[in-house]
């Protein structure tokens, strides 16, 4: 028979939270792009967090996003140019998937925020996943967040003549 270990306690599994309840969930969305862009949707208090690591961010609210967000919500996109150190040994920026690249977004900013209050998406069509990290996962503080480089990008379609733009 094994033991299992007091000082560790089991986590419960988290139930899938219906769409119309994400909002109330979380304060930032991560979803991943393509390429190294991401998508970051917020609240006033998650633009806070978000405008803590990357002060240049511009936020956006347009029709289509608002007819499926609540109206305190915004989006951003930024494009990774720099992963932290710990990560990047791991796998070089080059070479990260997209659902990588978005989850050292979402740690990085969760290292910030009250905890469980960053969600991540992974996936996509029916595998899309939504994933919620505690504060104690996210250990190294501000420090390791901000080892995480990011530039703001504007958004529309990405165009040959115009590559920094961003869907």
């Amino acid at each position: 028979m094994t033991k299992r270990n007091r000082h560790k306690p089991r986590r419960a599994a988290r139930a899938p939270i219906p769409f119309n309840q994400i909002h109330s969930a979380c304060d930032i969305q991560v979803d991943a792009k393509f390429r190294q862009f991401v998508m970051i949707l917020a609240n006033a208090k998650g633009r806070e967090v978000v405008e803590e690591l990357w002060p240049d961010v511009q936020w956006e609210n347009d029709e289509l996003f608002s007819s499926v967000h609540s109206p305190d919500w915004s989006f951003t996109h930024i494009c990774v140019t720099k992963l932290p150190p710990h990560l990047e040994t791991q796998i070089p920026l080059a070479f990260a998937s997209p659902d990588a690249i978005g989850f050292a977004v979402a740690m990085a900013l969760q290292r910030i925020a009250e905890p469980k209050r960053v969600a991540h998406y992974t996936g996509e069509g029916d595998g899309l996943t939504l994933n919620f990290y505690d504060g104690a996962e996210a250990c190294g503080g501000r420090d390791l967040a901000l080892s995480l480089f990011a530039e703001y990008v504007p958004s529309g379609p990405v165009r040959p003549d115009h590559p920094e733009s961003a869907n």
